[in-house]
């Protein structure tokens, strides 16, 4: 297929300012660029009607990663996540930041007025033992701080020498994962770059879930150094999650897509026709900044999750 990069999540918010205390506050992304997108262009882009929006895209200083939130126009009253069932499935939820120093890491977040959860999970993969916490940020988006051994980490994030990389992952539980799978690799050409598997109980308190987990992941994407998406299955009972799915929809607030660079989007738009993906916006010409004139697609996946394809 024709994938170029994974640029990272799509955040909607009801207040980019707030957004812009984490993300630029916490975790260094600078601003590249801010815009006013008037109705049409909202419909163009994503498929929403009656909204205009305004959005800034933040990237990692030395990266071409980042994010984009987006403030519409009128703001939903709805969250998509609520932190009392982080372990509902079916719209994204994590975004990954590798710390190399977890503690220092910690300090700098309490220091901005930040706080992660009180549970940390400290867990054994194969690879060596690791350390991970989660902040509940505005509009109840989550950013996960996770350390472990450097050597690892060399092939599995691009910046590596800060106090932060760039978003490494985002992450979704989901109910159906072959489903999922299949779906990146026919309609996106992505492939699994990499797998784990979780069972400590400290994860499962760092989660919130009464059940023991046994999370089996799979990440999705290009390569294993840049941003990808985390498809994870928390191997909880039938009836102790529910499905996020109808909430993980624009305007609604929260953490719900992310932007894909592609060479050949008629190629993309076909793919999803055949899947049988609910398609939000066909392609279309429009503008974003700062890329000028692109070509324009807008896709939900089967997990609910929406995927902006841009080619410029």
């Amino acid at each position: 297929m024709s994938v170029r990069f994974i640029h990272g999540p799509i955040i909607s918010c009801e207040s980019i300012a707030a957004h812009r205390a984490l993300f630029e506050g916490v975790f260094g992304l600078k601003a590249v660029v801010e815009q006013n997108l008037d109705r049409a262009q909202v419909q163009a882009l994503w498929g929403l009607t009656g909204h205009g929006a305004t959005t800034l895209l933040l990237e990692t200083p030395g990266t071409h990663f980042g994010v984009r939130l987006v403030q519409f126009d009128p703001i939903s009253p709805i969250v998509i996540r609520n932190r009392g069932s982080g372990f509902d499935c079916d719209a994204l939820k994590v975004i990954d930041f590798y710390a190399p120093d977890f503690h220092a890491a910690n300090a700098h977040v309490q220091a901005q007025g930040f706080k992660l959860k009180d549970d940390i999970s400290e867990y054994d993969l194969p690879n060596g033992k690791f350390i991970e916490g989660h902040l509940w940020g505005p509009d109840e988006i989550v950013t996960a701080l996770i350390s472990g051994p450097r050597d690892f980490f060399k092939d599995f994030a691009t910046t590596t020498d800060k106090m932060f990389s760039e978003p490494q992952s985002i992450s979704s539980p989901v109910e159906d994962q072959p489903k999922v799978v299949d779906f990146y690799e026919k309609v996106l050409g992505l492939s699994v770059v990499h797998e784990y598997a979780i069972d400590d109980d400290s994860f499962s308190k760092l989660v919130g879930t009464p059940h023991k987990l046994q999370l089996r992941a799979k990440n999705i994407g290009m390569k294993k150094t840049e941003p990808y998406f985390g498809i994870i299955h928390y191997g909880l009972p039938q009836g102790a999650y529910q499905s996020l799915r109808e909430r993980a929809v624009f305007p609604n607030r929260g953490l719900a897509g992310g932007t894909v660079f592609v060479d050949h989007i008629a190629d993309h738009a076909r793919e999803a026709k055949s899947f049988g993906v609910e398609i939000l916006s066909p392609v279309t010409e429009t503008s974003l900044s700062p890329y000028g004139k692109i070509q324009s697609l807008t896709i939900r996946a089967p997990h609910g999750v929406i995927h902006h394809l841009i080619e410029t």
